[in-house]
């Protein structure tokens, strides 16, 4: 059995920084997809007899169990690639399980490591590092482009520096430049055909300004679902979140406050297993805070249908996908359902027998087609509510993440990120 590598996860953890400034989400994003996190010098490395390799580091590396490393520079070459981290004896030595067999004990020449990347690139990024456009480094013609806009002003309006931030983003099947969503001909999520722009636009100031219309919120004064107040400024410190995936798809998982980090919101972007022809519609979900309210407005976000992914009530469970239509397959975006047990992920402890009950997620849209099932993500049928922030586990030998999300009621919920096996 080979070692799994493919789907990758960061935490604040790592020393990953999530404030309240303009363009965190995208500096953020830009180290998780695309560059991953360098680690300082290796000093030494060595092989046993298994064939794990061991590795020493001049400083801390922030790295936690079963993260993505990847190495490069060594010698032998078969010492280039990814693994998984097996141990963390001490906060300058990590123990690595290779996904291929290196074929030796020694080591002629010490490289250098990182945590690796989920595996996109930067197709488009505007001078200003407030826009950005992502997409798998080898993708199909499904991947979409994955655009995040942290821009505050446009032709026609103006959001206040000082309010709370969020990104606006969507999925494009087509871009030529980073502006590019204009077109009516090319699908995205969301969409609406008669104002292909209105996921983009900025209109009015002050607190009638409408700033997009999918959002992505990381910094606001409220904790999840309170909120989000937009006109008031969210406080100054860094926030705790997760985020996992891999190049098809990806999830975020950030706490909005500087305390109260347990009330985290949900959101995810990307391919989802499809039960349908993908070559018709492309098979894209997206979990957002979908709404086109000012700034002055109080409405909180187990208002909006969708603004509580996988709990809460089964309109606020929600989330967003692709038409699924042979005859139109550029159509507006429809509503999808998850199937799960109950909207008590990670509390309810329906299936506590199980050291970790996790259960893929399924889901239908609102036009009764079965779609497929969502990658990555787990309903956990045990009470983790004690933790709170990014956990690995290990189940025999399969990897999984968990991370906390908020319940109705106050209680603390939490899902499953699924890693794959560990040799």
């Amino acid at each position: 059995m080979a070692t799994d590598v493919e789907v990758q996860f960061f935490s604040h953890l790592n020393g990953l920084t999530l404030g309240n400034n303009q363009g965190d989400l995208i500096r953020l994003l830009d180290k998780a997809l695309v560059t991953g996190i360098n680690f300082t010098e290796i000093t030494s490395a060595s092989i046993n007899e298994q064939g794990d390799v061991t590795i020493n580091l001049y400083a801390a590396h922030n790295a936690m169990l079963f993260q993505i490393v990847e190495l490069s520079g060594f010698s032998p070459a078969s010492l280039n690639q990814k693994y998984r981290i097996k141990g963390v004896p001490s906060a300058t030595q990590l123990i690595l399980k290779p996904q291929n067999e290196i074929g030796t004990t020694v080591i002629s020449t010490v490289g250098a490591g990182k945590l690796a990347s989920l595996g996109y690139e930067i197709i488009f990024r505007d001078a200003n590092d407030v826009k950005s456009v992502y997409r798998a480094k080898n993708p199909t013609a499904q991947h979409p482009f994955i655009r995040v806009d942290e821009s505050l002003a446009s032709a026609t309006g103006s959001y206040t520096a000082t309010y709370a931030k969020y990104a606006m983003v969507g999925l494009l099947e087509h871009m030529e430049h980073i502006d590019d969503y204009e077109n009516p001909d090319v699908l995205q999520l969301p969409f609406n055909p008669s104002d292909p722009a209105k996921n983009w636009k900025i209109t009015g100031t002050g607190l009638e300004v409408v700033r997009g219309w999918s959002r992505w919120y990381f910094a606001t004064a409220q904790p999840f679902p309170s909120g989000p107040f937009e006109y008031i400024s969210p406080s100054s410190g860094s926030r705790h979140f997760t985020l996992c995936g891999d190049s098809s798809a990806f999830y975020f998982v950030p706490s909005l406050g500087i305390s109260d980090h347990k009330y985290k919101v949900l959101y995810g972007v990307g391919l989802f297993e499809s039960a349908l022809d993908s070559d018709v519609v492309p098979n894209w979900f997206l979990f957002t805070q979908l709404r086109s309210d000012n700034a002055g407005q109080t409405t909180g976000f187990t208002n909006y249908a969708g603004g509580s992914p996988l709990s809460f009530s089964n309109q606020q469970a929600g989330f967003f996908a692709t038409r699924y239509s042979i005859t139109n397959p550029i159509s507006s975006h429809i509503f999808a359902n998850p199937i799960i047990p109950d909207l008590k992920t990670g509390s309810s402890n329906i299936y506590s027998a199980n050291n970790i009950s996790a259960l893929e997620i399924p889901f239908y849209d609102d036009a009764k087609h079965l779609r497929g099932s969502l990658k990555h993500i787990y309903y956990s049928g045990n009470n983790k509510s004690a933790r709170v922030i990014t956990t690995p586990l290990l189940e025999v030998s399969e990897m999984y993440v968990q991370e906390s999300i908020w319940h109705q009621g106050g209680d603390t919920g939490g899902i499953y990120f699924y890693l794959g096996c560990i040799e």
